[in-house]
């Protein structure tokens, strides 16, 4: 009994049932065209409810799963999901696809590629269709993350770098990073009108000819002077809350 209680309580055994049991699901947060206003996609963003009823932060379990050597089952578990969400629906839409968040430890894993390869194949969707973002942080050792990164970039894969602009960046950095998108992190799009960072990240991604997406977007101000200054995608409440995978679909076939 005390065994079961220790159990209970410990944060890692409760993560590690939750995984196991399938609870943590993904919502999806849609990307549009700035230029169009059609959806070109979604990230897969996850989600723990608990039994409350309320979510715990991504920010704390994925945080957790990285402490207690959790973090690929729950990226394999987030993988699944998406498979089962969107396969259908990205097989009828060939031109939209979903970006997954991948941790520092994934990329040392030699199993996400077969099953990403797999769930493919079973699903006859495109590689291009399942996007995959890292932060500046999983680029931090280039000697390791370069052959990983190519990698899935060779089998068809986009690479988004998530969070650019938050740690080390400048041009030469960017340049040696192989990468297909840049996202431009939610509190510089916030700080767009004092602060004069984001023409800068814009002007870097210009010269390497990557496609752009802001995070963040809440306002038709900030939606206008990131289209006017030319980067290609956006996200944020001003479109869409991440939205559990029936109500995406909804929300997505009266945008295409």
């Amino acid at each position: 009994i005390l065994r079961i209680l220790r159990r209970l309580q410990s944060p890692r055994h409760r993560l590690q049932d939750a995984i196991d049991n399938r609870e943590i699901n993904v919502h999806y947060q849609p990307i549009v065209s700035l230029s169009s206003g059609k959806i070109v996609g979604a990230e897969a963003l996850a989600r723990w409810q608990q039994a409350d009823g309320t979510f715990l932060s991504p920010e704390i379990f994925i945080a957790l799963a990285e402490q207690t050597g959790l973090t690929e089952p729950l990226t394999r578990l987030i993988i699944e999901t998406v498979f089962e969400d969107m396969g259908s629906w990205l097989k009828s839409h060939p031109e939209q696809h979903i970006s997954i968040n991948l941790e520092a430890s994934d990329l040392a894993s030699e199993t996400l590629p077969t099953l990403l390869s797999t769930l493919l194949n079973r699903s006859q969707i495109s590689p291009s269709q399942i996007a995959l973002e890292l932060t500046e942080r999983e680029f931090a050792d280039p000697k390791t993350s370069a052959p990983i990164v190519a990698r899935y970039r060779n089998a068809g894969h986009s690479i988004y770098i998530d969070d650019f602009g938050t740690g080390y960046s400048s041009l030469s950095y960017l340049q040696n990073l192989d990468v297909d998108v840049l996202k431009i992190d939610k509190s510089f799009v916030d700080a767009l009108e004092y602060k004069n960072v984001t023409p800068h990240i814009i002007e870097m991604a210009k010269t390497l000819k990557l496609k752009m997406v802001a995070e963040g977007i809440e306002t038709t101000r900030q939606e206008q002077w990131l289209r006017q200054h030319g980067v290609h995608y956006g996200q944020g409440w001003l479109y869409s809350k991440p939205l559990p995978a029936t109500a995406f679909i909804l929300w997505a076939e009266q945008r295409l």
